[in-house]
């Protein structure tokens, strides 16, 4: 079929055709979902066992192991990592990189009957929780204030507001951190306690029955049926006064003669929040799947507008984090950046081939990219900084086979054919080529874009914006090209005459041919440039992985020794925070202690709880460099906060802020793995980058172990709960019952008055009641001494064994590779045990993962693309041809990251295979032409050099849009490396597709040259 001459034909429906598609992709560029950065699914659940009254040991092998074995029956899982601490385990259970967002609600389905399974076999007293929606990001997030409040009166008004927000259309979950937990105290003097001559578990008894609900009686009244519901309850802590709890001599006792009551907040707390030093609570609101975020923020802050009137006077809701604001912007600067590709790639066109051919190219790429916009939004691809990147990317390649189309055009017009037979000639003669070139351009970016872990996830829309983009550009080039060609093009005044009679073509030919004389010289000289160039890759070119965010943000992780008192942290961190906020360029620090924020955005990961952990999230003004303001923060932690160990970071791209090194000694003896730990440690911190060496273990921590003499325990009918219950009363307190109040739930705390408790020296003094004796007796007689030792607090497992790591950050512009290569052999011969292993984990294992994600798919997308090489040139030698010159792309992307000083980045990798595609792209057209001017019988020197000559403005023009149109994108923190990648590989990869490849071919046909003695290969080309 001659899709051309049918498309003239048919210029009405043609041109209504376009005029619809540009109408739609205006209309759906507003209404495109869009997101600052793509999103990938986090494929983590968390299971949370509560072992009350368990050392970190007995968690680990009595709760955790035996989850640990149930969980890993799953086919589905990746990796299991569990932290134990006393009193409880938390188990992150990985999903495998193949299960896909759509697998996952039938996978934890399956976690769930597995946990369920796995209950009976927990010691009794444990409880699980299981999480699935770990990975959900909350990125509208505010902290609510208020001078003069009370927490409590804080809690109440953002739970009126997690109730209004989360009816806004769009908004999935209203979260509430920092929390400040109340409790009802029922305090008692020591002295009075073992004078009441009641056993506190009477008492226990009494407060727990006398709130606890029951079954309430039903009957007939008249012709109703009524229920029966006697007062008596504690409607109010005042309540718990009257409550008798005994009596003697006709006399009763009420709790108010003989303890305090009081409600409070409990101290120590578990967590606690300030926001520029003031107390806070954190409120974050996530997104629906697959929600526009934009109006989703825009929804929030209208209806918060609208509920300002019901604001207490004093409180504020202060912003610490809008995703929506940062999405408009990101996508706003993407969107510029859009344009200067496409105005730069039109003036190009314009300049170098003429108005009208300039023209018709950019209106057809004009039409693609409208085109484009339409598909995506019908996909439900979303405009981010990936996606939008992925258009700049194609720009130039989208222009290469309109290109292709209008020069054929204009060279058959000027030799006077018609524009309509010019069309047909061109199209009929180049649309499979072209079909086949542009399909392998787009099989390039398939190994990223079909890895199955979190990078190739996170490039995905690459794939497919330049998939979508491109097959439309071959669409547009085979039938509106040649319609508005035949409306625009005009024959020459004078036609018949050579196109190529011009300087540039007559000096490229003499090149050319200066250089098929020379071959074994050309050769040489390129394959000494890419010896050159591999050994200036290894030694000179920086390497990363990903390149931190440009955000106005930045934090600071903080820790104090294992065991420091939340309080503690809490003032330390305040000071820290307050000398930040004096800084004229911070705009405001949130202060969370005792563990991190919600997960603001996609690449955050909440820190675990941990009373000596805290971190501040430090915003900068607009103006003032984040990177400053972070070194110096570095450097007070460092130098002037002795006890405090630190890291202060940057937002990353595409990466977790996981320490970027981490070396993991795996093991059965604490002891040991301590050892082995710490000469690593000593390894790390020897390198001159480091920043902030740590165990993830942490420090062992002091533990009082009071020695029961238990022939004395058991005369006295004492048992080992009641002892610790005894301690609880002198300390934190028992917990006896709970307080229902509204829609909170109160634990009640049975203990000593404050001034009695926590005080270690006391313990021995600690009234215990005694059945044997029918009376309290003090906790001493039944100890005989108090020893002190020190045990792990943390026990970190992963795919159930014990596993230490240590992990260290590097210095800000410290480069994380150069790090690990001068420190990997020292550690990997550290000697290791029987039964003791070691393995890297951080940046490298990441890069690992994500480069073994595409090495899966790398070698069927080569073998696919030679394929079709193949099925196009029915023959080998131009595959060969085409793949033996790939590497040699290697020359301009190193030419250019050394120039330009940019970082090898797994992005530029990216860039790398793009280059691929775009080199095999123009050498299949020019090979194509090669071998139809073999088969017609032509003299094979002269169609090597006229097939060159001929494809010299287009394979030039589409070099040329490619690397100016990259210019916009030179100085994106992200995508900075791969746009300086493509434009120098590209500009190295059109000298191989206009010389090296025509010299290969001559080689490989062993074409002599003029008055050359030596004879043409004697195979014909049809019968390869």
């Amino acid at each position: 079929m001659d899709i051309a001459r049918a498309s003239i034909k048919r210029t009405v429906v043609v041109l209504f055709i376009c005029l619809l598609l540009t109408l739609g992709g205006v209309s759906a560029y507003f209404s495109i979902g869009k997101l600052e950065d793509p999103a990938f699914t986090i494929k983590t659940a968390v299971v949370t066992i509560m072992y009350p009254g368990s050392t970190v040991y007995e968690a680990e092998q009595e709760a955790a192991s035996r989850m640990e074995d149930a969980i890993q029956a799953m086919g589905e899982i990746k990796k299991i990592r569990t932290r134990c601490s006393p009193g409880s385990a938390v188990i992150y259970v990985d999903i495998k990189d193949e299960f896909t967002a759509a697998d996952l609600p039938q996978v934890w389905n399956i976690l769930r009957q597995k946990v369920h399974d796995a209950l009976g076999n927990l010691p009794s007293g444990c409880s699980v929780s299981i999480n699935n929606d770990f990975g959900d990001v909350f990125g509208q997030y505010y902290a609510l204030t208020g001078d003069g409040y009370t927490m409590r009166e804080l809690y109440d008004y953002a739970d009126f507001l997690k109730k209004e927000l989360v009816l806004v259309p769009e908004v999935a979950k209203v979260n509430i951190i920092g929390e400040q937990t109340e409790a009802v105290y029922v305090e008692f003097s020591s002295s009075r306690l073992r004078s009441l001559g009641i056993s506190s578990a009477a008492i226990f008894d009494v407060l727990n029955q006398q709130n606890t609900l029951s079954e309430m009686g039903k009957t007939f009244y008249g012709e109703q049926y009524v229920t029966i519901n006697p007062t008596g309850g504690l409607l109010n802590v005042e309540d718990f006064g009257e409550t008798v709890i005994g009596g003697s001599e006709g006399r009763l006792i009420r709790l108010k003669e003989v303890a305090e009551i009081r409600r409070d907040y409990v101290n120590p707390q578990s967590m606690m929040m300030y926001f520029n030093g003031q107390p806070a609570l954190g409120i974050g609101i996530s997104t629906v799947t697959g929600g526009n975020v934009v109006t989703m923020g825009q929804a929030v802050e209208k209806r918060l507008e609208e509920l300002e009137e019901d604001c207490p006077i004093g409180m504020e809701l202060n912003q610490i984090y809008m995703q929506s604001e940062g999405v408009v912007n990101s996508v706003n600067d993407f969107v510029i950046n859009l344009i200067e590709s496409l105005v730069i790639v039109v003036g190009v066109l314009l300049v170098f081939m003429g108005m009208r051919s300039g023209l018709i190219i950019g209106i057809v790429l004009l039409l693609t990219v409208a085109a484009t916009l339409i598909v995506m939004n019908q996909q439900g691809i979303f405009l981010q900084q990936v996606s939008l990147a992925a258009m700049i990317i194609a720009l130039g390649s989208l222009v290469d086979n309109a290109i292709v189309v209008t020069e054929g055009m204009l060279i058959g017009i000027q030799r006077g054919q018609s524009a309509e037979d010019a069309a047909s000639d061109t199209v009929s003669g180049s649309a499979w080529s072209m079909l086949g070139g542009t399909f392998i351009a787009v099989l390039a970016f398939a190994p990223i874009g079909l890895s199955p872990d979190n990078t190739g996830e996170y490039c995905r829309s690459l794939l497919q914006v330049v998939g979508i983009s491109m097959m439309l550009s071959w669409l547009f080039a085979i039938t509106a090209t040649p319609v508005i060609g035949n409306l625009m093009l005009k024959p020459p005044k004078q036609s018949g005459g050579d196109p190529y009679d011009s300087f540039l073509f007559r000096a490229y030919r003499a090149f050319l041919e200066g250089c098929m004389h020379r071959r074994l010289l050309t050769i040489a000289v390129v394959m000494v440039m890419f010896a050159f160039s591999l050994i200036t890759l290894i030694t000179s070119v920086e390497k990363v992985f990903f390149p931190g965010s440009t955000a106005m943000y930045f934090v600071a992780d903080l820790w104090q020794r294992e065991g420091t008192s939340i309080n503690v942290q809490r003032d330390m961190t305040e000071k820290l925070a307050e000398r930040l906020r004096k800084r004229p360029d911070v705009k405001n620090v949130t202060s969370t202690i005792g563990g991190g924020n919600l997960r603001f955005m996609l690449t955050y990961s909440p820190p675990d709880s941990d009373n000596a952990f805290s971190e501040l999230l430090v915003e900068v003004k607009p103006g003032g460099d984040p990177k400053e303001i972070l070194r110096e923060t570095q450097s007070i932690i460092d130098n002037e906060m002795p006890g405090v160990t630190g890291v202060c970071k940057l937002f990353s791209k595409g990466s977790s802020m996981a320490p970027v090194i981490e070396a993991r000694f795996y093991g059965d003896d604490p002891l040991v793995l301590r050892s082995l730990a710490q000469k690593a440690r000593e390894i790390m911190e020897q390198d001159p980058i480091h920043n902030c060496v740590r165990l993830d273990w942490n420090d062992r921590v002091t533990v009082f172990r009071p020695q029961i003499r238990k022939d004395r325990m058991q005369s006295l009918g004492l048992t080992r709960p009641l002892i610790n219950n005894a301690i609880l009363t002198g300390t934190t307190g028992v917990t006896v019952g709970a307080f229902r109040d509204k829609n909170k739930s109160l634990p009640i705390l049975f203990g000593l008055l404050p001034e009695e408790r926590n005080r270690i020296e006391n313990l021995q003094s600690l009234p215990v009641w005694s059945p044997s004796a029918n009376k309290a007796v003090t906790l001493g007689s039944v100890i005989s001494d108090i020893e002190l030792s020190y045990e792990d607090n943390v026990i970190m497992r992963r795919n159930r064994r014990r596993v230490l790591t240590v992990a260290s950050d590097v210095l800000l512009g410290g480069n994380v590779s150069e790090m690990q290569e001068r420190i990997r052999a020292k550690v990997e011969a550290i000697p290791l045990p029987f039964g003791y292993r070691f393995e890297w984990g951080g940046e490298d294992e990441s890069q690992q993962d994500a480069m073994n994600g595409m090495a899966k798919l790398f070698l069927p997308c080569l073998i696919l693309m030679f394929t079709i090489m193949v099925f196009l040139f029915n023959g080998f030698r131009q595959p060969f041809i085409i793949f033996g010159s790939i590497p040699l792309i290697v020359i301009g992307v190193v030419l250019g990251l050394f120039l330009a000083r940019k970082p090898l980045d797994f992005l530029s990798i990216v860039g790398i295979l793009s280059l691929v595609g775009m080199l095999a792209k123009n050498s299949i057209v020019l090979l194509d032409q090669v071998a139809s001017d073999f088969a017609s019988g032509k003299d094979r020197y002269l169609a090597i050099v006229e097939t060159g000559v001929s494809r010299l403005r287009p394979v030039a023009m589409s070099a040329v849009t490619t690397v100016l149109g990259m210019i916009p994108l030179i100085w994106d923190s992200m995508f900075g490396p791969m746009a300086v990648t493509i434009m120098g590989g590209l500009t190295v990869s059109t000298v191989l597709t206009m010389v090296f490849i025509p010299v290969m071919t001559a080689v490989a046909y062993n074409v002599p040259n003029p008055g050359d003695d030596s004879r043409n290969d004697d195979e014909e080309y049809e019968e390869e």
